[in-house]
């Protein structure tokens, strides 16, 4: 039997647990996709929980949480004034990075928006799930990405978040101007993000292959899949804060035809500091 979800909480059906998803926009959801969230609500930071990749993680967002405490310490010291700007945020789970996420989007021109899509942000771990992939597929086959400029796809895996781009995916041939490529942006380089690789590969073929389109296996395994050296976090609540800005500022910045080319153009070490990630988490905050 299939429940309509229109107040966008999903209860996790798994174990029972008083945990929930979030599912983008009025939709028929089977028991059998709905998931636990990615972090835990129960305010015992030692108790381990289940994601939606079946891994076990702690109770944090990122598992950069669990780095030594020697290493920590080894960290330059911050003013009074860098330290209220960059003190620990509220950590993230896809319900209020969903509502923030929205708030960047209503603050871009409507010309800008035509010309992006995001998916939501469980979509990728959803789609993982033999039981949730043909729902997934079909969301986003209503999406209409290759019509699109940019797709921010946000993924959340093994407790950690990062950003896919796609770019240009409705073109069928590179030019010199404008490149059908994908980018992979993340504030934690040490987790190796070219391990998600074979799944995107697998995601993005299975996307071309439900809307009936020529590529083939073969064609998307020669899709670039760039990953830029992107600003780092430094603590474990970082990271869904990041893909925000990341968002925000590619938004910002994007120019009308990507090429590779001219890659990484801004996507660069030095790309933005902790104060300016501070400052933007603060200016979101005030966002009605």
């Amino acid at each position: 039997m299939k429940t309509r979800a229109r107040t966008r909480k999903v209860l996790a059906a798994d174990n029972g647990d008083n945990q929930v998803g979030v599912v983008k926009q009025d939709t028929e959801v089977s028991p059998r996709c709905r998931i636990e969230l990615v972090y835990s609500r129960r305010g015992k930071k030692s108790e381990p929980v289940i994601d939606v990749t079946g891994s076990v993680t702690n109770s944090l967002p990122c598992y950069l949480s669990d780095m030594s405490r020697k290493v920590q310490s080894k960290r330059k010291r911050k003013s009074d004034d860098e330290e209220e700007l960059c003190k620990p945020r509220e950590k993230l789970d896809s319900g209020l990075f969903g509502e923030y996420l929205e708030k960047i989007w209503r603050s871009f021109s409507e010309e800008k928006r035509r010309r992006c899509t995001y998916f939501d942000s469980l979509w990728f771990s959803l789609y993982r799930r033999a039981s949730c992939k043909e729902k997934v597929l079909t969301w986003i086959k209503k999406a209409h990405i290759f019509s699109k400029a940019y797709v921010f796809v946000p993924i959340v895996c093994w407790g950690h978040w990062s950003l896919l781009i796609f770019c240009h995916f409705g073109e069928s041939a590179q030019t010199n101007t404008r490149s059908r490529c994908m980018l992979l942006l993340d504030s934690l380089a040490m987790a190796n993000p070219r391990r998600l690789e074979p799944e995107i590969r697998r995601f993005v073929l299975d996307i071309y292959q439900a809307a009936d389109r020529p590529e083939t296996k073969k064609i998307v395994s020669r899709i670039p899949l760039l990953i830029p050296k992107v600003p780092q976090q430094k603590d474990g609540n970082e990271c869904g804060n990041f893909v925000l800005y990341f968002i925000k500022l590619f938004l910002s910045h994007a120019p009308d035809d990507f090429s590779t080319e001219g890659y990484p153009y801004f996507m660069k070490k030095d790309w933005f500091n902790h104060e300016d990630l501070g400052r933007f988490l603060e200016r979101l905050d005030s966002m009605g």
